[in-house]
């Protein structure tokens, strides 16, 4: 092979070469052509060159750049990740003691979830292979403690569901409370390196475990009630009768923070102070005993001697109305009993106790099983009652509830309204219940029956009343042996009122006594409501006119005459009527009264 041929096969190998790398190919084959002969003059054949890969020689000159040879690209960065840590979302609450039914706003301080990226080399985009994820609330919890969480509505009512806001605490369920929420991460993040979401771990949702960020407690707080008891369920006011007890109750015992609730508690009565303990009858001493019922006494009072573990006190000039008693020692609970002095006695008991910083009132807890309280309502708003009626009174008319004729105001006096022109007896509704002592013995009258007309027998043996019933009256008898102390000297029956009082009342005196009128069986020089009304009897008169057979009967027709007359009837021309004048001994004794005019026209006062 020639020379040329040479050259022209070697042009042909390296056709598809660099620039750089054919060059130094040549020059390689120049230097093998070189060895084995002198130029390009022919040769002897020879084994086939053997190619010689050899460093250049040094130059001092740098080659172009755009001769210069490009970098290889490194591989991109994928990123791989693992969760960072669970997130400690922190519960902000409004306070740290919430009564039962309460509703205080409640919010979630939110910490963001961190996911860590795997991969180092070639280095993540993220700063220290850190990618930040949001984080939401999927639900609330309370830990079974009843309440509910909600938001407030355009005029501040709580509303249940979402957005959550606030949260109302449970009313039959005082204690500690542990919020919780059950919260997600948003598992992507913005690539630094490419201003694109991209995809991050996606961490199954968790609950907050009652921990802040730095590991204290968080989300717990108390739900506190103080209550006290309904004592007088059923209760009618009577002479020296127990109320109670009433008991006030913090709860619960311990508070969210370990410390004892423990608080001292003031219980304050509110008493009626009726004069006397019925209408017609007091109970006092000399000196004074604290469970007298005279002027300036209350009707209801902490029992003598005091309760023991309380302190009582009394706020009036004389110390009688024990009215004022607090507990010795700090206690989360306390009983009490009241003492009643009257037969209409009425009054309330509160209990106080500071809880949280500043005097609250104990609410009126009616049932533990449920838990009930007793509510009222005020312009549509349902309010707790704070405060144990003595008795219950509802209606507000000062009469028990569960007396059976409570069915008006306590100032009603309408006793057989529509046969007399003057309705009722003259006693209220109140007066009929707080009632009467009669020969000594307590008794409370009907208002809804016939009238009360209280009749005076001060005679041994007694005149009686006739026929007096039959007018339509339900007469009350005293004689006077037996009730000393229950009416005046001019026969003042109602002599202790006090509340919803209408009128001073009388009773009628039946006297016996000689008249100066031959044939005069008796007299009544006045009528009700007059003080000192007396009917007249002459006995012995009677006894002359009508002779043994007939005296008792003829006694009888009398005093039911005179009693009319006591009412205001006028005489009557029926000869069959107790009220028909004149009368002749001859005639059959009268046996009732007329329906006309006699029962239409009496009256008491």
């Amino acid at each position: 092979m020639n020379g040329l041929s040479l050259l022209s096969d070697l042009r042909g190998r390296l056709a598809g070469l660099s620039r750089r790398r054919w060059l130094m190919a040549v020059i390689v084959g120049w230097l093998v052509l070189r060895a084995d002969g002198p130029g390009l003059w022919p040769q002897p054949p020879v084994d086939p060159p053997r190619i010689i890969h050899a460093r250049p020689a040094p130059c001092d000159e740098e080659p172009a750049a755009e001769e210069a040879e490009a970098p290889d690209e490194p591989p991109p960065h994928v990123h791989e990740w693992t969760a960072g840590g669970v997130p400690h979302p922190m519960w902000m609450i409004e306070k740290e003691y919430v009564r039962c039914g309460e509703v205080v706003s409640v919010s979630v301080m939110q910490e963001v979830d961190h996911d860590t990226c795997t991969v180092t080399l070639p280095p993540c985009s993220f700063p220290n292979n850190d990618a930040e994820n949001g984080v939401v609330v999927l639900q609330c919890d309370d830990g079974g403690a009843g309440g509910e969480f909600g938001h407030l509505d355009a005029q501040g009512g709580f509303v249940a569901g979402d957005p959550i806001t606030h949260y109302r605490a449970a009313l039959d369920n005082p204690g500690i409370v542990q919020l919780r929420a059950q919260c997600d991460d948003l598992p992507t993040a913005l690539d630094p390196a490419t201003g694109q979401e991209i995809q991050t771990f996606d961490d199954d949702p968790w609950w907050t475990d009652g921990t802040a960020w730095d590991g204290s407690p968080n989300g717990r707080f108390t739900v506190w009630e103080f209550t006290i008891s309904d004592g007088a369920v059923g209760f009618r006011p009577v002479l020296d009768a127990w109320v109670g007890p009433f008991t006030a109750k913090i709860e619960p015992a311990t508070d969210h923070n370990g410390q004892s609730m423990a608080r001292p508690i003031y219980f304050e009565l509110f008493s009626s102070a009726e004069p006397g303990y019925c209408l017609n009858r007091t109970r006092e001493h000399d000196p004074h005993e604290w469970n007298d019922t005279g002027l300036g006494d209350t009707d209801l009072k902490f029992s003598f001697p005091d309760q023991q573990g309380l302190t009582v006190h009394s706020t009036d000039f004389n110390g009688w109305w024990r009215n004022e008693a607090w507990t010795n020692e700090e206690v989360t609970t306390c009983a009490v009993d009241i003492m009643c002095l009257d037969y209409g006695a009425f009054g309330t008991l509160t209990a106080t106790a500071t809880v949280i910083g500043y005097p609250t009132a104990a609410r009126l807890l009616l049932s533990d099983n449920p838990r009930t309280y007793s509510t009222y309502q005020v312009n549509g708003q349902t309010l707790y009652r704070e405060y144990a009626p003595i008795p219950w009174d509802v209606d507000a008319n000062y009469i028990a509830d569960v007396w059976m004729r409570n069915s008006g105001n306590a100032a009603d006096d309408e006793e057989d309204e529509g046969q007399c022109p003057v309705k009722g007896d003259g006693f209220s509704r109140y007066e009929e219940y707080r009632g009467f002592c009669v020969n000594g013995p307590w008794t409370e009258l009907d208002p809804d029956a016939h009238k009360d007309v209280f009749v005076i027998d001060g005679n041994d043996p007694p005149l009686g009343i006739g026929s007096f019933a039959g007018l339509g009256v339900t007469p009350q008898v005293f004689n006077t042996p037996a009730a000393a102390g229950e009416f005046l000297a001019d026969c003042t029956i109602n002599f202790n009122h006090g509340t919803a009082h209408k009128h001073l009342q009388h009773g009628i005196w039946v006297v016996k006594w000689p008249l100066p009128e031959d044939g005069e069986c008796g007299r009544t020089p006045k009528a009700l409501n007059a003080p000192a009304t007396f009917c007249y009897i002459d006995d012995d008169e009677i006894l002359g006119l009508y002779g043994p057979a007939r005296h008792m009967d003829a006694r009888g027709a009398v005093v039911s005459h005179e009693l009319g007359h006591a009412c205001n009837l006028e005489h009557c021309a029926t000869h069959q009527c107790f009220m028909h004048w004149p009368w002749n001994v001859a005639d059959p004794l009268a046996q009732l009264y007329c329906e006309a005019p006699c029962k239409h026209a009496w009256h008491l006062y």
